[in-house]
């Protein structure tokens, strides 16, 4: 009995291990938050950069909104500015306005556009073809996608360049 008694008194110093409450999370998981964290962090800072990479085409459909229908070079000058911001290495930026003409066409077929020519140079154009540019401008302001004008540098044919 007394070899029990001692057994037990040594016992005594043993302290027992923490309680885990439910709550308690895992190290890992700890690890896979962090994760989870950064990942997000990254997909914002994306989402950051590509909204402040179309802030050009959300001001340039602003001051088109601001622009009378009837000021077809200025409107001619707000569309050339977003493809220099976009793509400042265009050749259709140095183009003549035949050319320029044919690749605003070839971005929106399916919206008539009125001969640049006689809207810019001509003394009194037609009010009707005014109005017919400013929806045109409107229109490819809103479906422009920035990352086809970097692409579509080559779509002007080599002898449209060499004329330049």
């Amino acid at each position: 009995m007394a070899a029990k008694q001692q057994l037990l008194e040594q016992l005594v110093d043993i302290a027992e291990p923490a309680y885990q409450l439910s709550w308690q999370i895992a190290p890992g998981v700890y690890m896979l938050l962090t994760l989870a964290l950064i990942a997000l962090a990254y997909g914002g800072w994306k989402l950051y950069q590509r909204w402040r990479y179309l802030a050009a085409k959300r001001q340039a459909i602003v001051l088109l909104n601001q622009l009378q229908p009837g000021t077809a070079s200025q409107i001619n000058q707000l569309l050339k500015r977003v493809v220099q911001h976009y793509a400042p290495a265009h050749p259709v930026l140095t183009a003549s306005t035949a050319q320029w003409h044919n690749f605003l066409q070839q971005q929106l077929p399916a919206k008539a556009l009125p001969p640049l020519s006689s809207l810019l140079y001509q003394a009194g154009p037609e009010p009707e073809q005014n109005q017919q540019f400013y929806q045109f401008a409107k229109s490819w302001l809103q479906q422009l996608r920035p990352a086809t004008l970097a692409t579509s540098q080559s779509q002007l044919l080599p002898s449209e360049v060499a004329d330049v």
